[in-house]
């Protein structure tokens, strides 16, 4: 078993009443399989599949689009949107048991960076 620590920082002088200075971490235990930091055309023809709906188990995923004008939709393979990455914006979230995670540009293809591990 391996071990993986995510971290968190959100600070800012104007964003609320007060300056927000927030930190955050955890250390996950990982095993296989483990997708290693990959990237892949994502286009608007089709969604494409990241995380197969049949796989068990909980998987920590990581995505960042890498287009400078596009955004991606990240969604379940039932169509629930997890999240919609801007251009230069990354996300990394929890993929629940068999839902499964895919991929979709908007306007035109982008190159998502993107890499999961299942939580042990």
């Amino acid at each position: 078993m391996a071990t993986l620590t995510a971290k968190l920082t959100l600070t800012s002088n104007n964003a609320t009443s007060d300056a927000l200075n927030l930190s955050v971490s955890k250390t996950v235990v990982i095993g296989e399989p483990i997708v290693a930091l990959s990237r892949q055309t994502i286009t608007t023809a089709d969604n494409q599949e990241l995380v197969d709906e049949g796989t068990s188990g909980v998987f920590y995923f990581y995505a960042k689009n890498t287009d400078a004008t596009n955004f991606v939709i990240l969604q379940t393979t039932a169509s629930e949107q997890y999240a919609r990455l801007s251009p230069g914006e990354f996300a990394f979230f929890p993929v629940n048991d068999g839902n499964g995670l895919e991929a979709r540009a908007d306007t035109a293809s982008c190159i998502l960076e993107y890499a999961y591990w299942k939580k042990a």
